[in-house]
C-alpha cells in the first residue's frame, strides 16, 4: 500500500445519501433500513453533554504515535490519525452509551444466535449472546489522507460469495458516533449504500460514496 488512495475531486458531491431516522424510531423500522442500505443514521442518539463527558474522560489517553499498530489497522488508517483503543474501559460515559436500550435491542436482533448442533443422536441447543470486540476512537489530524474503501467485516475474514446477505446472520454490528460535526472535508466516514449485498469481486467506485455526519449504525460490510 505504498501508493496513496485516489483523492476525491474538490467539487465532488455525493449522488446518494444515507437514510436517517430518530433514535426513538421503532426497532423494526431501524432494522428495515439497515437491511436495505447496510446502515442508517440515528439522529440524537447521544446528547452534547455526554459527548463532552466522553472527550474529557479520554483526554489523558491521547498520544501522537502509532508505534504499536498491528493487524487490521496497520497500513489502513493514516499515521496522522490518532487511535485510542479500549474505550469502554476508559470512559464510563461511553460504556453507558453502549447500554442504551436501542443499541441493546439492535444487537440482540442482529447478533444473537440460537440453534442446535448435532451430538451423537441428539440435537444440542445453543444460545450465543453478542460480544463487544472493538471500542475505538479515531482522531483525524490535519494532513491525513482518506482510508481505502473496505468492508469492516474483513476483520473476521468473511467471504460474500456463497450465501445471500441476511441481516440476522451478520458477523458484526457497528456503531460509529461523531464526536464533532463531520464533513467530507474533515474526514467523515465514507459509506456506499447497498454495498453490503455485493460479492467480493465487486470493486467500489468513488462516485458511489457518500458521507456520514452523525451516529451511523451498520450491519456488516
Amino acid at each position: 500500500m505504498d501508493q496513496l488512495p485516489e483523492s476525491f475531486p474538490p467539487s465532488y458531491k455525493p449522488s446518494t445519501h444515507i437514510g436517517e431516522l430518530s433514535a426513538t424510531a421503532p426497532i423494526e423500522e431501524i432494522l428495515s433500513v439497515i437491511d436495505r442500505d447496510g446502515g442508517v443514521i440515528l439522529n440524537d442518539l447521544v446528547g452534547s453533554a455526554d459527548l463532552k463527558s466522553i472527550e474529557k474522560e479520554l483526554e489523558d489517553f491521547v498520544k501522537g504515535d502509532r508505534d504499536e499498530d498491528e493487524g487490521f489497522f496497520k497500513g489502513l488508517v493514516p499515521q496522522e490519525t490518532i487511535l485510542i483503543g479500549g474505550l469502554v474501559g476508559k470512559s464510563d460515559t461511553l460504556a453507558k452509551v453502549c447500554e442504551y436500550p436501542v443499541l441493546e435491542e439492535l444487537r440482540k436482533e442482529i447478533l444473537t444466535d440460537d440453534g442446535t448442533r448435532r451430538v451423537e443422536k441428539y440435537n444440542l441447543p445453543y444460545h450465543i449472546d453478542p460480544l463487544l470486540s472493538v471500542s475505538l476512537s479515531f482522531r483525524i489530524r490535519y494532513g491525513a489522507v482518506r482510508q481505502r474503501l473496505h468492508r469492516d467485516d474483513g476483520t473476521h475474514l468473511i467471504e460474500h460469495e456463497s450465501k445471500p446477505y441476511r441481516l440476522r446472520s451478520a458477523s458484526q454490528f457497528g456503531c460509529l458516533i461523531a464526536g464533532v460535526e463531520t464533513t467530507q472535508a474533515n474526514g467523515a466516514t465514507m459509506f456506499i449504500p447497498g454495498s453490503h449485498r455485493w460479492d467480493d469481486k465487486r470493486e467500489p467506485r468513488l462516485d458511489e460514496v457518500t458521507f456520514a455526519g452523525s451516529s451511523l449504525l451498520s450491519g456488516r460490510g
